[in-house]
């Protein structure tokens, strides 16, 4: 997959079916425009490619403002979107800042310069509140109007419904903020999850007999509430069964904010690896124990729930 980062560095030959989108989440209303661009792209044998933005664009408003604690929360990172696309299968992601320039272009310069000479697209898909250019004075319907003289098939997707409501990532971000890791993993289509690089802990949870791997909780995601989950731990590319800890550590020493996990079945040194967290299931809320002892007795209970949780799944 080839990642273009400005307009200028785009270099494409042969005809393109394109995505258009934010894809803040890539939950499943998003997955609809992604893989109804990569199926044009397979069955017509034209390349695939993804328009999107490097930052949410709410976010570059608000720290212009300097109003940073209000930005938006991420659901993934933008690497492990990046992660993600490439998963997908996309040929090219144009990966771009929303910035002044992105935000100034004129909407049709965007559809003529941008989509149709320097991408070569022939078909694009996008969501039904679609909107670009200065202003956001573009639309679907410029893009349809504009399209059919260019010889471009646009394909506009409605909303997508799931468990009651439609699908949005606000909505996602809101049920991870509520530790409803469920119901946002149903939305996504996939577990929410957190990514980071194992670093050294005080240790303590080795002393009492579960070691955990720690990896930090960034400000700039959106992190469920402090609490024991049940989750997933993929290690080298493979998936263990583990239980984690969101937290502050009240009962040792009420530090920053960590994401601590215990792997199931597991011994290994993983200090200075990647590592993806995927919630499953909120077990309860972070509590603060009298003594060191009967934290070690209540995260014992907590283990065996996890097992047994983990052995159902299988079933």
């Amino acid at each position: 997959m080839q990642i273009f980062t400005t307009h200028d560095e785009i270099r494409i030959e042969g005809n393109v079916s394109v995505a258009l989108g934010n894809f803040d989440g890539i939950h499943v209303g998003h997955m609809k425009i992604l893989e109804d661009a990569l199926r044009y792209a397979k069955e017509n044998g034209v390349s695939s490619a993804c328009y999107t933005f490097s930052n949410h664009p709410v976010n570059y408003f608000l720290e212009k403002a300097g109003r940073t604690e209000d930005c938006v929360k991420l659901i993934l990172t933008e690497e492990d979107k990046l992660l993600e696309m490439e998963r997908l299968g996309f040929d090219y992601v144009i990966n771009v800042p929303f910035d002044e320039e992105t935000m100034s272009m004129d909407a049709e310069v965007f559809i003529h310069d941008i989509l149709a000479e320097r991408l070569h697209a022939v078909n694009i898909c996008c969501g039904f509140n679609y909107t670009f250019g200065a202003r956001a004075a573009g639309d679907t319907e410029l893009l349809r109007s504009e399209g059919r003289k260019l010889g471009m098939n646009v394909n506009v997707h409605s909303a997508v419904n799931a468990c009651g409501d439609v699908v949005s990532s606000t909505r996602i971000r809101k049920l991870i903020s509520e530790g409803d890791v469920e119901q946002a993993g149903e939305l996504l289509g996939r577990a929410y999850y957190i990514s980071g690089t194992v670093s050294h802990g005080k240790r303590i949870g080795t002393r009492i007999g579960f070691p955990t791997m720690n990896i930090d909780a960034p400000e700039t995601m959106a992190l469920p509430p402090n609490g024991v989950y049940f989750t997933y731990s993929v290690i080298d590319g493979a998936r263990h069964s583990s239980i984690t800890n969101v937290g502050v550590r009240p009962t040792v020493d009420g530090a920053y904010k960590t994401i601590e996990t215990n792997v199931l079945d597991f011994s290994e040194d993983v200090y200075g690896k990647d590592v993806r967290i995927e919630f499953l299931k909120f077990e309860r809320p972070e509590m603060k124990f009298e003594t060191v002892e009967a934290l070690r007795r209540m995260i014992e209970t907590n283990v065996r729930s996890a097992i047994d949780y983990h052995k159902a799944r299988l079933l």
